[in-house]
């Protein structure tokens, strides 16, 4: 019989299981370390500081994530997936004709305060081998899973992986630019060319579906 706990006079809900809280209490460790490397920056992400910021325990904390490495790229994990849901969920497959719809909600999600956390990781891994070693997997997964969604959305396109690289990279340097100086004025001239870029791509297919 399942356990259910009273919440007011006449309805019952279940009492969450055990599973439940534990993916509970990560979720929240993970959204809390990425507003740590969000505000504090790599260096005052600790296991320590993130705990806390979660009102977790230490030792949770710690069954749950043993070291900072182990916490941190669960963290950047869990920003990438949630930064592909939103993606997907802002671009249905209707929208494939329109490749620069599909270049302003890539910005969207590049310009987004979350995404200095990975700009800090991948900032510390160069001199960090340890951090390096487990960043790299899951960011190869995270571009791998980006180019089989640009393929969904734009089946039979040119080039699209080295186009979509190209995209990427720019708007990684984009993000840089504003985050560290909190401006970026020529930015509607820069997704400007990467549209056209898009665009190049997406027309050469139709070009051929025509030949």
């Amino acid at each position: 019989m399942q356990t259910v706990t009273e919440t007011e006079p006449g309805r019952e809900r279940p009492r969450r299981t055990q599973a439940e809280r534990r993916a509970h209490t990560r979720g929240r460790l993970l959204d809390a370390a990425v507003e740590c490397l969000v505000e504090l920056g790599y260096a005052g992400t600790t296991t320590t500081a993130v705990a806390e910021r979660a009102e977790v325990s230490r030792g949770a904390q710690l069954h749950h994530f043993p070291t900072r490495a182990d916490l941190v790229a669960a963290a950047i994990e869990h920003l990438f997936d949630r930064m592909r849901d939103e993606y997907r969920s802002a671009l249905s497959p209707a929208d494939v004709a329109d490749p620069d719809e599909a270049v302003d909600l890539l910005w969207a999600i590049f310009a987004k305060p979350d995404f200095a956390a990975v700009l800090e990781l991948y900032t510390a891994a160069r001199t960090d081998a340890e951090l390096r070693r487990r960043l790299a997997p899951i960011a190869d997964a995270h571009q791998a899973h980006v180019y089989r969604l640009a393929r969904e959305y734009f089946p039979g396109a040119g080039d699209l992986d080295r186009a979509l690289r190209t995209i990427l990279d720019a708007m990684q340097g984009m993000a840089v630019t504003r985050f560290a100086t909190g401006a970026l004025a020529d930015r509607e001239s820069r997704l400007a060319e990467l549209k056209r870029l898009a665009r190049d791509v997406v027309e050469a297919r139709a070009a051929r579906r025509r030949s």
